[in-house]
């Protein structure tokens, strides 16, 4: 998986832009009320979405991504944007460091044990009533053929493991699947058929 990721990282932004950009948009206004607080992107990527969190005025950000191929286009142009090159599942922060923690399209890629881990490890570093804000796919009766396909395409395209993780991740019924209630309290789904995606927004229970 981490090889395939020095490929991903030079198509990312350009193949997806139109994709998930307004997602990302989205994931901000969310997150309006929380411009002062520590927010973790846990496998943040090339940073799309806290460069744009930067530039409208979000102030404690964090990135941590276990791809160097990734961080370096993530440290571009960075905005301040504090960045850890680590494993998510075993990171170095203390218990309850964060009062976000934000995880976009980051699950699906995984294999389900890496999967329960890295969620168990984000349990561990936020803080208590601190918040779980997850954008990932959510396929369902409503997603359009023509949406599914080209998820489809996408994620065969990010390469093998990657996208026999995704199957694994959609025909398991996606994140609903692995988030321990007793845990995590669900306040807010916003499904995004559209763009076969949901925004979902967890408290720490």
């Amino acid at each position: 998986m981490k090889k395939e990721y020095g490929f991903i990282a030079k198509i990312y932004d350009p193949l997806l832009y139109f994709f998930i950009h307004p997602l990302r948009k989205e994931v901000m206004n969310t997150l309006l009320d929380y411009k002062e607080k520590t927010i973790l992107d846990l496998c943040c990527g090339t940073g799309d979405q806290f460069k744009l969190l930067a530039k409208n005025d979000f102030k404690n950000l964090h990135c941590l991504d276990v791809s160097r191929d990734m961080l370096c286009r993530a440290k571009k142009n960075s905005f301040n944007i504090k960045i850890y090159e680590e494993d998510a599942t075993k990171t170095n922060f203390p218990n309850e460091s964060f009062d976000l923690i934000l995880i976009s399209f980051a699950i699906h890629e995984k294999n389900r044990i890496t999967q329960k881990n890295f969620l168990n490890e984000t349990y561990r570093i936020l803080k208590k009533d601190g918040s779980l804000l997850i954008l990932d796919y959510n396929l369902n009766k409503k997603t359009s053929v023509l949406v599914k396909f080209i998820i489809y395409i996408i994620e065969r395209i990010a390469g093998r493991e990657h996208y026999v993780n995704f199957k694994s991740y959609i025909k398991n019924k996606g994140l609903l699947s692995l988030i321990n209630t007793e845990k995590f309290k669900i306040l807010e789904n916003k499904q995004k058929d559209f763009r076969g995606t949901s925004i979902f927004f967890y408290k720490k229970v």
